[in-house]
């Protein structure tokens, strides 16, 4: 009978749950076509006639009608839709729409308040770093963390020489090369990167902050763009568990298991759950939040970000929490990936990418190379390097390459959705945070010694 109600309500049934959207064409967000739509109206003529309130209701429907609707045509592309098309489309439509005009004025006000003012942003990520990590086996976090150190720092120290010399060779300059490139680029995104980054220019070679800063963020803007579309490729050419070579594709899994292969596969992604897991995950994920941004408050050159990752790993690792709570938190982290994945995307596109700063470096071309010289080593570089510690290829590409060259917590959800590989979240987050803070340490020594 429930069955039945629903599909007269044109939701999905209970058959539906867990089915991707690409499987069922008739429906978006589970809902058939024409009641989407009539949601769809509501939401444009709200904006138009100025009648939807700036708060947090306003700011989850609109997110979530847009990136429903947008995530849905993507995954209408055939074989585009495997290199991340839906991921492209939520980000790019509405900044798109934005520049030219198309959007609403409310509706953009609305998107933007509750992406950088209303912490959904933080929201999303808490989700992810505590239940990615507390979802793993116990030896991935052992195996994993030693190795990570080598491939990171051996991937940064080849593409500052090499994007320097690179840059001096077609005039651009060794220094600004690495200052103004390569180290933006890697350097954990805007807010945690690029703006101490400016302090410390400034600081140390004199100017005014903002001077530096419009300097550095087209650069992190488009590298952005072009690591989500690399992760995007990854995800078109791993499809089915392909190899191009052996220990290309960890499917998923960065470390390569030495003893029973059992213990390093990471689990089924848990969708849903009883009200009762959602709501004791949402808690203890938030309190996780909470402890880290604590512990930042005494270490102010470390991102919160950082101290929630090392929270949950000790939790995992020392086992202290009951089962039953790690599952909890599991579960809503499905819930969260599962469902706010596209909304977040939408916000990001409206909230942090500016279209114009995107299509003013079209002009410069010795400066989109570097750009994209950088990207594209750096994914190589961390690739390679990776194999060295008995990390998978692409899994180590994407977690340390595309990690360090990303916008920083935005960009990591968008490289793992594209890429598909939403379990790598703490790996990713290790890279954009202590990866970042790693670069700032490594320029604040190299900046005397290049001024």
């Amino acid at each position: 009978m429930m069955s039945q109600s629903n599909e007269k309500a044109g939701l999905s049934s209970d058959a539906d749950v867990g089915i991707r959207e690409d499987e069922v064409p008739s429906r978006i967000m589970g809902m058939k076509i024409p009641w989407f739509l009539a949601m769809f109206v509501v939401v444009i003529a709200a904006s138009l006639l100025e009648a939807m309130p700036n708060e947090i209701i306003s700011g989850f429907t609109v997110v979530m009608v847009l990136g429903g609707l947008l995530w849905w045509a993507g995954e209408r592309v055939p074989v585009i839709k495997k290199y991340g098309l839906p991921t492209v489309l939520c980000i790019l439509v509405p900044s798109i729409f934005l520049y030219l005009g198309w959007m609403p004025q409310q509706m953009a006000e609305v998107i933007d308040t509750f992406t950088s003012e209303s912490g959904f942003i933080n929201f999303y990520i808490a989700a992810l770093i505590s239940g990615s990590i507390l979802g793993m086996p116990r030896q991935i976090l052992l195996r994993a963390g030693a190795r990570f150190a080598v491939p990171l720092v051996g991937m940064v120290a080849i593409v500052f020489v090499t994007i320097g010399g690179l840059a001096s060779l077609l005039g651009f300059g060794f220094r600004d090369g690495i200052l103004y490139v390569a180290g933006p680029i890697l350097g954990g995104g805007i807010g945690a990167g690029a703006v101490p980054m400016s302090e410390m220019y400034a600081l140390q070679m004199g100017g005014g902050s903002e001077d530096y800063l419009t300097q550095l963020i087209p650069a992190i803007v488009v590298a952005n763009v072009l690591a989500i579309m690399i992760a995007g490729i990854y995800n078109g050419v791993s499809q089915n568990g392909k190899q191009l070579f052996v220990g290309f594709n960890g499917e998923g899994n960065l470390v390569k298991a030495t003893g029973d292969p059992r213990d390093f596969q990471l689990g089924k992604r848990k969708n849903f759950g009883t009200f009762r897991m959602l709501s004791v995950g949402l808690a203890l994920s938030g309190t996780l939040f909470i402890m880290g941004t604590i512990i930042a408050v005494f270490t102010p050159g470390i991102h919160s970000y950082a101290w929630t990752i090392l929270l949950a790993a000790m939790i995992k690792i020392f086992g202290l929490l009951p089962q039953s709570f790690e599952e909890a938190v599991v579960v809503w982290y499905g819930f969260v990936a599962r469902t706010l994945t596209a909304a977040l995307l939408v916000g990001v596109g409206v909230a942090y990418l500016d279209i114009a700063e995107l299509l003013g470096l079209f002009g410069d071309g010795t400066y989109f190379v570097l750009v994209v010289a950088t990207v594209f080593l750096a994914a190589i570089m961390a690739g390679l390097l990776g194999r060295l510690v008995k990390f998978y290829f692409l899994e180590s590409s994407v977690s340390i390459g595309l990690g360090m060259t990303d916008m920083g917590g935005t960009g990591d959800v968008a490289v793992l959705s594209a890429a598909n590989r939403l379990e790598l979240m703490p790996f990713l987050q290790i890279s954009s945070r202590l990866g970042g803070a790693f670069v700032l340490l490594v320029l604040s020594f190299l900046i005397p010694l290049l001024a």
